[in-house]
């Protein structure tokens, strides 16, 4: 019977899993299933030592220590595209299979980043502030434009990619900084 234990997940996101998992449980009879909302620590795994599975996101690091706790582990699924919280070369020397998702919220991260570019081009929490509290004095508010500015991206994956199309549709002047280069897309995208 597979053991799936599952450390940082909202009461939605178990709902979906046990829906998600029930034919896959039900073609082996049944599934233990284990939810914690809270990161996964050394003293947290206590009890589950016998699982097979492992599902985590980026708080739950992934250590010898924890592994030992863990003789029978064989999976573990990380809710993260980064995987540098779990220590790959211990996982390997265990025989421990780690996957991650490799494409998630490349949009929201790169919009996410812009809306805090147009909060500080437009000091739009000072005017927010200000509005609170009642005081309409503009002086200090006077924001400036995108359009003409350059806009530095570091990693041009595919968040990367989201955030140059976006600074392009500012009018923005976008370098790009890769350690592998993708010479193809620089000039489809229009960064340097």
């Amino acid at each position: 019977m597979p053991k799936i234990a599952f450390f940082e997940t909202e009461s939605w996101e178990q709902d979906h899993f046990r829906t998600a998992l029930d034919p896959f449980c039900r073609a082996y009879v049944a599934c233990e299933l284990h939810f914690s909302d809270k990161p996964l620590t050394p003293e947290r795994i206590m009890g589950l030592t016998d699982i097979d599975t492992l599902v985590i996101f980026v708080n739950s690091p992934i250590t010898p220590a924890v592994l030992d706790k863990i003789p029978h582990l064989r999976h573990i699924a990380t809710m993260s595209t980064g995987y540098d919280h779990i220590d790959l070369a211990e996982c390997k020397k265990r025989g421990i299979t780690v996957t991650n998702v490799p494409s998630y919220g490349e949009n929201t991260v790169a919009e996410q980043a812009f809306a805090l570019i147009l909060a500080l081009s437009r000091k739009i929490v000072t005017s927010v502030d200000r509005t609170r509290t009642g005081d309409w004095n503009l002086n200090g508010l006077r924001g400036f434009d995108l359009n003409g500015k350059t806009l530095g991206v570091l990693g041009t994956g595919r968040i990367g990619q989201h955030s140059i199309r976006i600074g392009n549709g500012f009018g923005m002047r976008v370098i790009g900084y890769d350690a592998f280069p993708k010479q193809e897309i620089q000039e489809s995208l229009h960064f340097t």
